[in-house]
């Protein structure tokens, strides 16, 4: 037998032993395409377009030096702000700005996270977690992190517009808009003028409220979230009278139950929720090892990272709910779970897991159900919890604050009649976007031109400011002051680190102007004084400090968070008689359900236009700029589709349109919508994105506010083009067929099996590696990387940390379809087992930095080098874009500029001066034509080295943190050196679990990853 031959029977029995991992259904089935694809190198048409004489005429260093000067007299105009208010550095003195020197500011986001804002000379450059934060702790979402792109969004309403004859809007003074609107409040006599705003995390903006509706008694505010806990928190109420649903010690349960609650993706805060998991996902403690099983209608990010994973339709979970509490004998009704098991074809076996485990870990183990479900759910999980002793993962040191109440569905109705009625004089749409997200059956856009004064107070134009009769910028969350509540037992503030950019104004200020009753009330200091003013009488006396106020103030600002004494209020014991009237009513399964779910990316569409958030891939599906219906295989079969087909669904006569996605691991019956999708007013980038599925919600609940019984779902003419970011990334071709489990890309055990064997991982490793190379010495420090796969959720959290911290470009869908997104770092996504129960491996992937690197050796102008710290490095002036480095590279992680794709997306959108400030003065600005890839962030390695030089010390691997190990919520990623054998990446290098990626090809690489531990039982391993 030959060599080649010999090596195929190896192969082949290999194949026999280890689970084969797919990543789409076009691999698993052997997809001709897909085959094809795979042997290239490139997909098909990505070097069109390129030619070396359609470079730029101008040289890089020309380029960059005009970048320079324009970022300079940029900032420049902003420089003296802050000689304007107290802008408190949180780790240097204010009045220090050195060029050349950042400067860090605690602040607060949108979502209430604690952050701390990275400035250079005087613009804010990146986001990052505030440690001091009780909640998040230093680490923040992808959304928080990419929140500063919209803020040098060239979007942005730059100047006060108010609607002229023929519906054109024009651009008006702030003083003549407050004389006009101030009238026409003061006119109002009995109407109401109506508030609509989004949900009130502050306190001085809730006083604000309050002061207003004191000045104009007809004023009454409406709160709304397109996504919230309402539903749960009534449950809540009816169980135990108490109104918010409890915080949960996701580390201290040793069994989780997740009924559709996607606590690790999108369902309540799921950066604390991450953080607190994964400290259960420890290797180095198996004892506490956390076992999470997933029961749910599609595949999310927490069924993802399930060790059990249950498909089953949302409608049905009542019935297994009530099936258990029949099974563990806690309760008397007709739900049989075998019947349940037999009627929806569960895996009894696991169920039968599931019970036992329940058994055993009374007080450790809590059933869990996700905001969409219905309230007769969370019911019976509320009252099979309390038997089960989950009250002891109860928190009882913090809750959850509700400033104002959301607004219910009879306060929505009467001021839709209201407004039909012509009883509301004005609506103010307080940074808020009702018209996309309120149910269009409720009629609130044909309402608003029953109303003569229609005011919108926004960043960009929008849904709602386009029906206005005046649309007001507002300033950026990164130009205004706040304070934030999301907690008991501390507040939050929030703190400007630049002047405003546009002619824009802080809404609370706006309001303040019209409370006043003078235009020329306003200056740029009017909030700022009435917030300090806010927490020097209200506050500062609840807090007992030692300080006199001004210190005070100065270290709330520099902390960015003050402790407080209020306590949460505990709840009392369950409604013993709540579960009698709760039985679960018979379900169709002649009739799909549809699933409304938040975008993992976008939200409720409030970042549609933020150009980073729309081309992350999806965590799951690894689609890009778009939304679409996720099903399954059967349910496609039985409508008659395929991947990229159009279908109609029809809810009592709400219709959409869109793309479908054949989605491994979804139920049957079930489709699966994110909305934040299809916006008509979302500036250049956001625009006419994806598909409005916020036109199937009602007024008239269906199974629940976000899942309904579909009257039809049909296939109609026509396709869409559904970009995935995942399979041109492919490590296979004819030679290496399957590597990824034949060549240990992903490996994994069971915690069982760890236990009992430690050095399973690698019983059966030979490698003789030999080389030709002498091994080189690092005497000094060696920089690597470990990545533990037990605790990776596949977020993507790090994906935009990267690119912010390293300028890297949006090329838009259509370049994403060529394989021409420039990420550095991705996140790869593997399946095993069938496309009806998948099981799913994560791994992030990015540059490798080998000893022996491939790439290093094919460049023909030695463009690609090896540093004597273990860094493979790029010189970007000496690339001339041969691409031999990539095609020599078995990780597939370097990028190529094929365009400038700065200039290429949307006519130059990343070529305005403005977006130019976002740009990281440490890092180079690439041009056309060159190769680039993950540095291990050597600008941060480079800053940590002069400051160990000026204090005359050595360098240590603890002083350098990557921007994506900064932004992991699991703490996922480890970074140092590895020459010090105390540290802990060296600790994990040589951890039984630690392995390397395709270690047969001897590059020797230099990030290792701990393998992923399946907390299954002895008889399922």
């Amino acid at each position: 037998m030959n060599n080649r031959k010999k090596e195929k029977a190896e192969l082949s029995e290999n194949n026999n032993l280890q689970p084969h991992y797919w990543r789409s259904l076009a691999e698993l089935h052997n997809d001709p395409n897909f085959k094809e694809a795979s042997r290239h190198e490139f997909l098909e048409g990505v070097t069109n377009d390129f030619h070396p004489s359609q470079l730029p005429s101008f040289s890089r260093r020309k380029f960059l030096a005009l970048l320079g000067a324009s970022a300079a007299l940029a900032a420049a105009g902003c420089s003296d702000y802050h000689d304007k208010g107290e802008i408190v550095p949180y780790t240097s003195k204010p009045e220090e700005i050195l060029p050349g020197k950042a400067n860090y500011y605690a602040s607060s986001a949108r979502d209430g996270s604690g952050i701390l804002i990275k400035t250079r000379e005087g613009r804010p450059i990146k986001v990052d977690g505030n440690s001091d934060h009780p909640v998040n702790r230093g680490k923040v979402s992808a959304q928080v992190q990419a929140d500063i792109l919209n803020l040098y969004d060239s979007s942005r309403i730059k100047n006060p517009l108010k609607r002229r004859a023929g519906n054109a809007f024009t651009e008006t003074s702030w003083k003549d808009v407050d004389n006009e609107i101030i009238k026409e409040l003061s006119n109002a006599g009995g109407k109401e003028i109506a508030i609509i705003t989004k949900r009130i995390i502050s306190p001085a903006t809730k006083k604000v409220l309050d002061g207003f509706a004191q000045k104009y008694p007809g004023s009454k505010v409406y709160s709304y979230e397109l996504f919230s806990n309402v539903i749960r928190n009534k449950a809540w109420q009816k169980c135990y009278s108490s109104s918010q649903y409890p915080l949960i010690k996701w580390d201290e349960a040793k069994i989780i139950i997740s009924l559709d609650a996607d606590f690790l993706g999108t369902d309540g805060d799921r950066i604390e929720n991450s953080r607190l998991f994964a400290i259960g996902r420890d290797v180095k403690n198996l004892n506490k090892f956390n076992r999470l099983y997933t029961i749910e209608g599609n595949m999310s990010i927490t069924g993802m990272n399930s060790d059990y994973r249950i498909r089953l339709r949302p409608d049905a979970q009542l019935e297994l709910i009530m099936g258990i509490i029949n099974e563990l004998g806690y309760g008397a009704n007709s739900v049989k779970l075998n019947d349940v098991i037999r009627k929806y074809s569960l895996p009894g076996k696991t169920i039968s897991l599931l019970l036992d485990d329940v058994r055993k870990n009374k007080g450790k183990a809590i059933f869990y159900a996700g905001r969409t479900l219905p309230e007769s759910i969370h019911i019976a999980v509320n009252y099979l919890n309390e038997k089960i002793g989950a009250v002891y993962l109860y928190r009882t040191d913090a809750a959850n604050v509700e400033l104002i109440p959301l607004s219910d569905d009879s306060d929505w109705q009467q001021l839709i009649d209201k407004m039909n009625n012509s009883r509301v004089a004005a609506t103010i749409h307080f940074d808020s976007n009702p018209v996309y997200h309120l149910p269009k059956d409720l009629g609130y856009e044909n309402a608003l031109l029953k109303v003569s004064t229609v005011i919108s107070l926004t960043e960009t134009e929008n849904e709602s400011s386009v029906k206005a009769n005046y649309t007001l910028p507002i300033n950026h969350p990164f130009e205004a002051w706040g304070d934030v509540k999301i907690r008991t037992g501390f507040y939050s503030l929030q703190q400007p680190v630049i002047a405003p950019i546009f002619n824009t104004r802080q809404k609370e200020a706006v309001l303040l102007t019209w409370l006043s009753g003078n235009p020329d009330s306003y200056n740029d200091s009017l909030y700022h004084q009435y917030l300090r003013n806010h927490w020097q009488n209200e506050i500062y006396p609840t807090i007992s400090s030692v300080l006199d106020f001004k210190q005070f103030w100065y270290g709330a600002l520099h902390d960015g968070i003050v402790l407080s004494k209020d306590k949460p209020i505990q709840h009392g014991s369950i409604n013993s008689d709540i579960l009698k009237s709760k039985q679960p009513e018979e379900t169709s399964t002649d009739r799909f359900i549809i699933s409304l779910r938040e975008s993992y990316n976008v939200g409720d569409g409030q970042f549609a236009g933020n150009g980073w958030l729309q081309e992350l891939p999806h965590p799951v599906s690894k689609i890009t700029w778009d939304n679409y219906a996720a099903l399954s295989a059967v349910s496609a079969e039985r409508i008659g589709v395929k991947n990229d087909d159009l279908i109609e669904i029809n809810i009592d006569g709400r219709k959409l349109e869109l793309p479908i996605f054949i989605q491994p691991g979804a139920a049957d019956d079930t489709i699966t919508i994110e909305l934040g999708f299809g916006r008509k007013s979302a500036g250049v980038v956001g625009t006419e994105v994806g598909f409005n599925a916020n036109v199937l919600l009602s007024k008239n609940d269906g199974i629940s506010k976000w899942i309904y019984s579909a009257s039809s779902v049909q296939k109609v003419k026509g396709r869409y083009n559904l970009v995935t970011a995942q399979e041109h990334h492919a490590f296979d071709n004819e030679l290496l067929k399957d590597i990824a489990q034949n060549r240990g890309i992903i490996r994994e055990g069971t915690v069982e099996q760890y236990k009992k064997n430690p050095r399973f991982l690698h019983e059966k490793e030979k490698h003789e590696l030999h080389s030709f190379y002498t091994t080189f010495e690092y005497t000094g420090v060696k920089w690597g990387m470990a990545i533990d796969l037990n605790k990776c959720l596949g977020c993507g959290d790090c994906i935009i940390a990267c690119g912010s911290e390293n300028n890297i470009p949006v090329v838009g869908k259509d370049q994403v379809a060529k394989g021409r997104e420039m990420h550095w770092l991705r996140i790869d996504r593997y399946y095993s087992g069938s496309p009806e129960e998948p099981v799913v491996s994560n791994q992030p992937m990015l540059c490798q930095h080998c000893d022996q690197a491939p790439c290093e050796n094919v460049c023909p102008v030695t463009a690609t080098t090896h540093s004597p710290d273990g860094l493979n490095q790029m010189v970007y002036n000496r690339c001339v874009g041969t691409r031999y480095c990539s095609n020599n590279c078995p990780y597939k992680v370097r990028r190529f500029n094929f365009f400038n794709f700065r200039d290429h997306f949307k006519s130059g959108y990343q070529e305005d001066s403005l977006f130019s400030l976002i740009y990281n003065p440490e890092v180079t600005v690439r041009s056309r034509g060159v190769m680039e890839k993950c540095t291990f962030c050597i600008q941060r390695i480079a800053e940590a080295r002069q400051e160990a030089i000026n204090e005359n010390r050595s360098l240590k691997g603890s002083d350098v943190k990557t921007a994506c190990q900064d932004a992991c919520p699991t703490n996922a990623i480890v970074f140092g050196d590895m020459n010090d054998k105390e540290s802990e990446l060296t600790k994990f290098r040589n951890h039984e679990l630690g392995y390397y990626l395709l270690e047969e090809t001897n590059s020797r690489p230099n990030v290792t990853y701990i393998a992923k531990l399946r907390n299954t039982h002895p008889e399922k391993a």
